[in-house]
C-alpha cells in the first residue's frame, strides 16, 4: 500500500500488512423474517395460530437437544449464563488454554438475550388472535469452536422464530493458518503480526479471498448446528441468506523499534485530536461534506488495555488508530452498515429493467471484495493526512540528553526539566530577540529574568545558571569578553522544549485528565 506516511518513515518500518480483522455475519431465513411470510409458512404446514407457540417450542427443543448432543460428543463444556452482559470471550480463552488449540467444538454457552421475534396477541379491534413482530427475550445458543481454516469462531443460534444466526470470526486467525500452510514464518501477538518473513506473499494470501468457499463453509455450519432447517423446509425449501453485520479492515504498519513508535505515536495522537475537523473525517471515508449526512461526525479518544485509541466517526463508518503489541501502528476501518458505502453495480428496478450505476453496497457477503478496496483507499487517505505532521520524535530523543544529570570536573550539574515552569520561563528569556541579536552579559540576563521570573536573582545564582547552560552546550562565552551567545544546539533544544510543552505535553495531560475524570468523580 503506497502512501505518503510510509514513504516518510520507510527507514523505520519493517513492512505493512492489510487484512480483515473482526467479522460479524448475520444469517436469515428471508421467508420467516416478516409477519406475512411467517403466516404463509404456518398455513402451508397446517399450523393454526393458537398452536404457533407449541410449534415454536418443539423446534427450540430440537435445537437445544442438538446442542447437548454435540457438546457431549466433542467433550465440550456446556454452560448456561443467565446474564447476557457477561463476557464469553475470556471464559472461552480459559477453556481453550486447558483443552489446547486443536480443531473442534470447545464450548457451548447459552444465555437469554433480547432479539427480534414473534408472538401471538389478541386483536384490539377484532375478536381474534394475530401474529405480531416485536422484540422479546429468548434463549440463544453459542457454539465456540476452532475451525481448521478459520481458527476460533462462534456460531450463535436464536431458539425462536425467525431463528436468526450470527457468525463471528477473525481474519487474522485465518491468515495465520494460511501462512503456516504456505510455510511463511511469523510472530503473532494477540490479533496482529509483529514480524512476517515474507510480507508480500502474506499480503497476497490476505487479498485472495474466496467468498464462495466461505459461503460453503457457512452452509456446513448451518447443517451441523441448525438441524431444524430440514423440518422448516418440508413444504418450501429454505436456505439461510448471509449478510455482513459488522466488519473491520485493518492496516498494520510494523516498526523496527518499539521506542521509535511510542514517541511517534504520542505526536500522531495529539496531531489527530487537535487538527482533524468534520471535513477531514468525510474525506478519509471518501465522502463529501455537505451538511446532510445522517449520523454524528465526531472524533474521540479512549484509553484501552493497549494504550490510547483515537476514533474518527461518521454515522456507521469510522477510522481508528492505535498502537498494538509495542511496534505495530494499526489503522482500522470499521463498517457497521455496508449500505453507507456506494459502488458501481447492477441495479434491478421495480419495472424489471437492469442498469449499471452508482448505488448503495449490498449487504451480501459477496460485497467483501469491494470492502477491501474501500479499506485500503480510506486508510491511505488517513495516512496521507498524518504524513503532514511535523515530526518531533527525533528532537525528543535528543532532548533526553539535556534532561539527565551531567558531571564535569567531579561536579554534578542537574538537567533541565521541560515541565518546570521556572525553567521554561528562563528559556523564553534566552530566546528574547534583544539577547539573541548582540549576545548578553550576566547583567543583561539578570535584568530580563527579574522581569519575567518572580524570584530574587543574585549574582551568584546567575553565575551558577550560566555555568549550567555552558556545561549543557546551550550557550557559549565569547573569548576575552563577558558576553554570552546561544549556540546552534541551544537554539534548537530550547525551541523544542517550548514547542513540545505546548504541542505534546499539555495536550497529552489533557487527554489523561479527561480519561481519569470519571474515576476521580466516582471516588
Amino acid at each position: 500500500m503506497e502512501n505518503l506516511f510510509t514513504a516518510k518513515y520507510k527507514d523505520d518500518i519493517i513492512g505493512i500488512m492489510s487484512s480483515f480483522d473482526r467479522q460479524l455475519y448475520s444469517g436469515s431465513l428471508i421467508q420467516l423474517t416478516y409477519v406475512k411470510g411467517l403466516e404463509r409458512h404456518l398455513r402451508a404446514n397446517h399450523i393454526l395460530l393458537k398452536d404457533f407457540k407449541q410449534y415454536a417450542i418443539s423446534l427450540a427443543t430440537e435445537l437445544k437437544q442438538n446442542a447437548y448432543k454435540l457438546a457431549k460428543e466433542n467433550n465440550a463444556k456446556f454452560i448456561y449464563r443467565p446474564d447476557s452482559k457477561q463476557n464469553n470471550e475470556e471464559l472461552v480463552k480459559e477453556i481453550i488454554k486447558q483443552r489446547g488449540e486443536n480443531p473442534g467444538l470447545a464450548a457451548v454457552i447459552t444465555d437469554l438475550e433480547t432479539d427480534y421475534g414473534f408472538d401471538i396477541e389478541s386483536s384490539k379491534t377484532e375478536n381474534k388472535i394475530e401474529l405480531k413482530a416485536r422484540r422479546r427475550k429468548c434463549l440463544h445458543i453459542y457454539f465456540y469452536f476452532i475451525d481448521e481454516d478459520y481458527g476460533l469462531c462462534y456460531f450463535r443460534v436464536q431458539t425462536f422464530f425467525p431463528f436468526k444466526l450470527q457468525v463471528y470470526c477473525n481474519a487474522h486467525e485465518k491468515l495465520a493458518l494460511d501462512m503456516k500452510r504456505a510455510k511463511i514464518e511469523y510472530t503473532k501477538a494477540d490479533n496482529c503480526f509483529t514480524w512476517i518473513s515474507d510480507i508480500n506473499k502474506a499480503q497476497q494470501l490476505s487479498d485472495n479471498i474466496n467468498v464462495r468457499s466461505f459461503h460453503s463453509k457457512l452452509d456446513q455450519w448451518v447443517e451441523r448446528y441448525v438441524p431444524i432447517l430440514e423440518t422448516l423446509s418440508k413444504v418450501w425449501a429454505m436456505k439461510y441468506h448471509w449478510s455482513i453485520k459488522q466488519i473491520e479492515y485493518s492496516t498494520d504498519i510494523i516498526f523496527q523499534s518499539e521506542e521509535r513508535l511510542n514517541i511517534l505515536y504520542q505526536q500522531l495522537l495529539n496531531y489527530s485530536i487537535h487538527t482533524v475537523n468534520p471535513e477531514d473525517i468525510m474525506s478519509f471515508l471518501g465522502k463529501r461534506f455537505s451538511g446532510k449526512q445522517s449520523g454524528r461526525i465526531q472524533s474521540s479518544s479512549k484509553r484501552t488495555y493497549m494504550g490510547f485509541r483515537i476514533k474518527h466517526q461518521c454515522g456507521f463508518l469510522s477510522v481508528k488508530m492505535y498502537n498494538k503489541a509495542g511496534n505495530v501502528l494499526r489503522i482500522e476501518l470499521t463498517v457497521n452498515d455496508v449500505t453507507q458505502l456506494r459502488v458501481y453495480r447492477k441495479v434491478h428496478h421495480k419495472d424489471g429493467s437492469v442498469t449499471k450505476e452508482q448505488a448503495q453496497m449490498e449487504k451480501s457477503i459477496y460485497s467483501l471484495v469491494h470492502i477491501i478496496r474501500f479499506g485500503k483507499a480510506d486508510t491511505s487517505r488517513y495516512l496521507d493526512f498524518l504524513s503532514k505532521m511535523e515530526d518531533n520524535s527525533k528532537a525528543i530523543s535528543q532532548i533526553s540528553e539535556f534532561t539527565n544529570r551531567k558531571t564535569l570536573n567531579n561536579r554534578n550539574y542537574r538537567g533541565f526539566n521541560p515541565l518546570n515552569e521556572q525553567e521554561l520561563l528562563i528559556f523564553q528569556v534566552l530566546l528574547n530577540g534583544a539577547l539573541i541579536a548582540n549576545g548578553f552579559t550576566s547583567k543583561h540576563l539578570k535584568k530580563y529574568l527579574s522581569q519575567y521570573v518572580k524570584e530574587q536573582w543574585t549574582t551568584s545564582k546567575i553565575s551558577r545558571l550560566l555555568k549550567r547552560l555552558i556545561v549543557f552546550n546551550l550557550i557559549k562565552r565569547l573569548k576575552k569578553s563577558y558576553k554570552y551567545f546561544l549556540t546552534e544546539t541551544g537554539r534548537i533544544i530550547i525551541t523544542m522544549f517550548l514547542k513540545l510543552r505546548n504541542l505534546t505535553v499539555i495536550p497529552a495531560l489533557r487527554i489523561l485528565l479527561n480519561d481519569l475524570r470519571p474515576a476521580l468523580i466516582n471516588s
